[in-house]
């Protein structure tokens, strides 16, 4: 299996607390604990001790199950939240009036708390700590190749985040010490190209000593793929044209050849698009950086907080997830041609007859069932009624998310499943591919049969059927819709908006949602309409500075280094 396991916290908490890391109880990632309890000598003593410090830092991994209020795919055109209370996407939703103040995460909730940059920072501190203390180590050379190379991969996934977010940033590679190491722990801001290069290194490097699949030392280890995969995605962040506006066709050239890399290290689709995200679908060869859960772990909490409101009179949710018309427009017919196309049979006064099967998979719409109950989200339908005014949580467009959730679990009920969260899967690898190859050379047989493996597994017609001979820029954008919906509500969207340069296009306008009602004889009209509650602030997305997040002003104060490097319009 090629992925990454969660290690259970309550086994390696309070050891690695205590003994090793500063995260554990100190604000500032600049300093350094005091580890008198257990001296590094006896924290890397043995391979099993040192392995309870790397869990930790797998520990680290985004939990993006605890307490998800609001996806962070509401900072996108994709989602939007059914209550009006919350604060990362209400600021992000306008994103012009951010500034280095603004709050953005609750401090409470590590589902919100992991693209901030201090706790990024923490977590960069974990790989620091172990990767000097299994160097200064006497443990074996096997070993330390191996488990550093691992260290090394997820230090390049925090910073791959903070890179993606706030552009060039500081490049911490030791645990930095304000007893001994003095003004060195001040670190300058590295520039964004600088960066890259970083990480660029340190992937590569780290795959090289890295095995094809995660060995006999227990299913779950960073591998070869994984460090591969982040290292193809950051090539294709750096092609993009937000980062390239020359068009510099070599970058593309070089993050189709990495991702192709990824190709034949015999990856492969699980065969059941919906399957893939719940329990069943779980330890899959799709799955290639991934956080796992014990069943008594909150997998499935995600359906509490994002989930429909109710299963027939049964209270399920809050709503945190209600999909926008934008997003369920991009979804094909069952021909696999989009609705646009005037000979897809597509019927606006029918408008959810004869789609892909991804989209009765994913979204839940006026008709579809959730554990085996029909949804209704038209006007005066019931419990799930489409809500204008935002006097409830029920959904603002008239669907509500249904990919991810397990149809059996209700934590009100102290229900609970352990579905994989996926960080990166085997079809986003085919996707970077397609788009890398095509801009790079043009939409020639290889990005066809990439995208072809992507559309038979949804069931659906394939490219070369549907799209033979499609132009370059054709592709492009056959390309960004499969993205769009192959990955829905998985985290990935709002870095296609900002890489793409298309956020202020998206952005800024209101979102849409369908307003269901009967027509009086038996059937429904439907019309399209705007969805931003009268209570929520309007979208809007400043491409002079939104591009990027702001540094915290109080990273800033702890730093003097930083002071006077804030991005721009902040």
């Amino acid at each position: 299996m090629k992925s990454i396991i969660n290690i259970n916290k309550p086994l390696i908490a309070a050891f690695i607390c205590v003994i090793v890391f500063a995260g554990c109880k100190r604000d500032d990632f600049l300093e350094v604990p005091n580890t008198g309890a257990v001296s590094s000598q006896t924290a890397f003593a043995s391979e099993a001790a040192a392995d309870l410090v790397l869990n930790d830092a797998y520990n680290a991994l985004p939990d993006l199950y605890d307490f998800v209020f609001e996806p962070f795919d509401s900072w996108t055109d994709d989602l939007m939240t059914g209550f009006n209370w919350n604060i990362t996407s209400q600021a992000a939703r306008s994103k012009a009036n951010l500034n280095s103040n603004t709050e953005l995460w609750y401090t409470w909730s590590e589902a919100t708390m992991w693209l901030e940059w201090g706790t990024l920072y923490k977590k960069v501190r974990k790989c620091n700590v172990f990767i000097d203390g299994v160097e200064k180590s006497e443990l074996s050379d096997e070993y330390k190749t191996k488990r550093i190379a691992e260290a090394r991969v997820l230090r390049a996934f925090f910073y791959h985040q903070l890179w993606m977010l706030y552009g060039g940033v500081p490049i911490i590679t030791k645990p930095d010490n304000s007893s001994t190491d003095g003004d060195a722990i001040f670190h300058a801001r590295a520039s964004f190209d600088e960066t890259f290069t970083f990480l660029q290194n340190e992937l590569g490097e780290a795959a090289a000593a890295l095995p094809d699949n995660s060995g006999n030392d227990g299913a779950g280890r960073i591998n070869k793929g994984a460090a591969l995969t982040i290292k193809g995605w950051i090539e294709n962040f750096y092609a993009s044209p937000l980062n390239n506006p020359g068009n510099d066709l070599t970058r593309w050239a070089t993050a189709a050849a990495t991702n192709a890399q990824v190709m034949q290290l015999g990856y492969s689709l699980y065969p059941k698009y919906d399957e893939l995200f719940l329990t069943t679908g779980n330890n899959n060869n799709e799955g290639i950086l991934y956080r796992q859960y014990l069943n008594i772990k909150q997998g499935s909490n995600i359906i509490g907080y994002q989930g429909p409101n109710y299963v027939g009179t049964n209270w399920l949710s809050w709503g945190g997830s209600t999909p926008t018309q934008e997003l369920v427009d991009d979804y094909a017919m069952a021909n696999g041609k989009a609705i646009t196309d005037p000979t897809s049979g597509y019927d606006p006064q029918n408008p959810y007859a004869n789609r892909e099967p991804r989209f009765r998979q994913s979204i839940l719409y006026n008709g579809n069932t959730f554990n085996g109950t029909v949804f209704m989200s038209a006007v005066g339908s019931g419990l799930n009624s489409i809500d204008l005014a935002d006097a409830t949580d029920n959904t603002n467009t008239g669907y509500c998310t249904k990919k991810r959730m397990d149809t059996t679990v209700n934590i009100f009920e102290s229900g609970a499943s352990a579905q994989n969260l996926y960080f990166f899967r085997y079809a986003e690898v085919l996707l970077n591919y397609a788009e890398a190859q095509n801009e790079a050379v043009g939409p020639d047989a290889s990005v066809y049969a990439a995208l072809d493996e992507v559309r038979t597994r949804a069931g659906i017609p394939t490219f070369s059927d549907v799209y033979p001979g499609a132009s370059q820029d054709e592709m492009r954008e056959l390309i960004r819709r499969e993205r769009r919906v192959e990955l829905a509500f998985e985290g990935k969207r709002y870095y296609d908006l900002i890489r793409w340069k298309i956020a202020e296009d998206n952005l800024n306008h209101v979102m849409h949602g369908m307003l269901i009602e009967s027509d009086g004889s038996g059937g429904y009209t439907y019309t399209r309409i705007p969805a931003v509650p009268s209570a929520a602030p309007q979208w809007s997305f400043d491409p002079t500075k939104n591009y990027l997040l702001p540094i915290p002003l109080s990273a800033i104060g702890q730093n003097p280094a930083l002071q006077g490097h804030q991005n721009p319009g902040y």
